[in-house]
């Protein structure tokens, strides 16, 4: 089924009228094998790379079905995993069918979302995706042009969404007539919530009578704070790294755009004692440590849907350079230049790198 603790497959019928049931895309036939196993090997492993992986059934079958060429049986293990089905149409115009993957978001968190593009013209465009319940989660120049208090509208967003088109996936669509993209959503607030979600493929693109746009009720996950209360070696309190993972292998908060004090570019994130994290319910791995002369250890951790969790750890050394003299003067600070202070709500503000400097020591 994919990723497996949080696209489940639910039945249920498209929120458009003239749609085909969510349960029900369809194979399409007549599709070039060798590309389109090309383009399934990507998406596996960007999926890999954001911290959701596929389950290692489907995994295993994509694989073989990718080397046998098999276009259909490609189709048969990702279509369970479609949010949306985008089709573009011999005129290039965009229409949007609901796919049969669950909408499960997790707050505080990016998700990637798998997404079926169904081309029959030769538009090679970037495939967009907005909302009107989007809006932006950080800084950046565009807020400094304009207060983005000033229009009502903001109150009523908690959404943000965009196309992962980094590495291994790309910008634009190849042409084929069908291929698999990702979206990555974002929620501010937990609950259901509603959103419409509108793709193109350029200006006037989007089909006649709303049909490029698709409303979808999601799940928001809540994310539980967890408090971390850490000792150094010594007893004393200090700062650590800690990786969250669950049984799937995702990878706890989202890696995908993480918002300082964490980054999206590595799987651990750094907190100082009686510092929180917000997690989804449920048991996860925890691998903890901080510099290199301290050992990586695991443990269990239970959150719990309701009620305050805390998680005590102890790092432990494997040697103390300080016994023998040596002490770090690296305060792994990037002075100047540095792309993390461009944006300071989009990078590193002062404090998280002075707490992240400590447990990189």
């Amino acid at each position: 089924m994919g990723t497996t603790s949080r696209l489940a497959l639910v039945a249920g019928l498209m929120l458009i009228p003239g749609a085909v049931r969510a349960d029900d895309l369809p194979a399409l036939g007549g599709v070039e094998g060798q590309p389109l196993a090309a383009n399934a090997e990507r998406l596996a492993q960007a999926l890999q790379l954001l911290g959701t992986p596929l389950s290692e059934t489907t995994a295993k079958a994509l694989t073989a079905a990718a080397a046998a060429r098999d276009a259909a049986k490609i189709q048969e293990l990702l279509d369970p995993l479609a949010l949306v089905q985008v089709s573009v149409n011999p005129e290039a115009r965009v229409k949007v069918a609901r796919g049969p993957a669950p909408a499960v978001l997790q707050q505080s968190g990016y998700v990637p979302f798998v997404v079926k593009v169904v081309n029959e013209s030769t538009v090679k465009s970037p495939l967009a995706v907005s909302s009107p319940q989007a809006g932006p989660v950080f800084g950046g120049p565009g807020r400094n042009n304009r207060d983005p208090l000033a229009d009502p509208r903001a109150i009523q967003r908690f959404l943000d969404v965009g196309m992962h088109t980094a590495q291994p996936m790309t910008r634009n669509l190849s042409g084929l007539k069908v291929e698999y993209a990702l979206l990555l959503a974002y929620s501010a607030e937990s609950g259901k919530r509603e959103a419409t979600l509108a793709f193109d493929v350029g200006q006037g693109t989007q089909d006649l009578g709303f049909r490029g746009e698709m409303p979808i009720l999601f799940d928001v996950k809540p994310g539980m704070p967890v408090t971390l209360s850490i000792t150094d070696y010594d007893g004393k309190p200090t700062a650590g790294r800690f990786t969250f993972q669950d049984a799937a292998g995702h990878v706890y908060p989202p890696q995908a755009k993480r918002l300082a004090p964490d980054f999206f570019f590595q799987k651990q994130v750094y907190r100082a004692d009686g510092g929180t994290v917000l997690l989804p319910p449920g048991e996860l791995t925890v691998e903890y440590g901080r510099g290199p002369e301290y050992r990586l250890r695991t443990q269990k951790l239970t959150v719990p849907a309701k009620g305050d969790t805390r998680l005590a750890v102890k790092l432990e050394r494997w040697i103390n350079p300080a016994d023998y003299g040596f002490y770090s003067g690296d305060h792994h600070i990037h002075a100047a230049g540095c792309a993390h202070y461009t944006s300071p709500t989009e990078g590193v503000r002062p404090e998280d790198m002075h707490c992240t400097s400590r447990a990189r020591r």
